[in-house]
């Protein structure tokens, strides 16, 4: 599996491995639940993203995206089946990422376990 996501108490991990992790030019992304502000089922409109960093061959797209003034960073195989975290106030490096997406088996399996995190960190405030 090239990529894998980790649900921790406080952190989402993104671990990349392999080829994918070399076409995406990252190895793992730590998102803190706090900056996610919605879970989702659709890929980007790639037409309106320009690549600066990484692959985009077909429906395969790793790497760092850029639309206006937001960065994306994008890793799957298969539109139809990832997830996409839109994101407040979160930064890789110097840059703010407004979106970050991720090819995953069962998108709306995932989607619920993120969201029922994100709900427990609103009920604990």
């Amino acid at each position: 599996m090239p990529r894998k996501i980790e649900l921790g108490e406080d952190a989402l991990t993104i671990r990349l491995s392999g080829m994918t992790s070399i076409a995406a030019l990252k190895r793992k992304i730590v998102i803190p639940y706090k900056f996610i502000a919605r879970v989702d089922t659709a890929a980007p409109n790639l037409q309106s993203l320009i690549r600066l960093g990484g692959t985009s061959i077909g429906d395969i797209q790793e790497g760092h995206f850029w639309h206006g003034e937001d960065w994306y960073f994008l890793s799957y195989e298969h539109p139809d089946k990832v997830i996409s975290l839109t994101l407040n106030d979160y930064y890789i490096g110097d840059r703010l990422y407004k979106v970050i997406v991720v090819g995953v088996d069962s998108p709306q399996d995932m989607k619920a376990l993120i969201e029922a995190k994100l709900d427990k960190k609103i009920d604990r405030n």
